[in-house]
């Protein structure tokens, strides 16, 4: 295992430089422990997704669900509502709600900075 495989999932460079070395240990550790174990790569898998949801309620789909309700549209909130009813399991056609924050929610505010208030 590599964290190379993994790099996709950062949003800058150093940031993946920064995590690199000390990633890099642990899925050493984490790679030993997997071949000490009995357990199926199936049985693994399955354990590991019934803790790990795929879609999470992130801010700036949160903000993008009030935004449009502002509007009158409540489609967001209705398709926020379905996807999390089953948090752990892939949906066809909910791809988008897997990706990382997108460029435009990086510095808009009740997407990526809350204050006291929010």
């Amino acid at each position: 295992p590599n964290i190379a495989d993994l790099k996709i999932a950062f949003y800058t460079e150093q940031g993946y430089l920064n995590f690199e070395e000390d990633f890099n240990d642990w899925l050493a550790q984490y790679a030993t422990r997997i071949l000490q174990s009995n357990e199926s790569p199936e049985t693994r898998h399955v354990r590991m997704a019934s803790f790990n949801p795929r879609y999470v309620l992130r801010n700036y789909l949160a903000q993008e669900a009030i935004d449009l309700a502002e509007q009158g549209d409540t489609s967001m909130i209705e398709t926020l509502l379905k996807l999390l009813q089953n948090p752990y399991t892939k949906q066809a056609g909910m791809e988008k709600f897997e990706e990382k924050r997108p460029d435009w929610a990086r510095h808009k505010a009740g997407c990526s900075m809350l204050s006291c208030s929010s």
